[in-house]
């Protein structure tokens, strides 16, 4: 591997520590799903979603940045 695949690869995992260290976070602030309401539901559901698509987002980068 040469440096910007090692670079990307950082990045990448950066991204992942920093999505688990949030949702770790966010479970202690926002406390049990069961207790939250309809609409406080559908925001942590949205953004679970958006998460999601960075991550994916980001492996998809890496993925044709070391490919390509």
């Amino acid at each position: 591997m040469d440096l910007t695949d090692q670079i990307s690869t950082l990045i990448f995992a950066l991204v992942v520590v920093g999505v688990l260290v949030f949702l770790t976070m966010s479970a202690y602030v926002v406390g049990p799903l069961s207790k939250l309401k309809r609409g406080e539901k559908l925001i942590l559901s949205v953004g679970l979603v958006g998460i999601g698509g960075i991550i994916v987002y980001a492996g998809l980068e890496l993925l044709f940045h070391v490919v390509f």
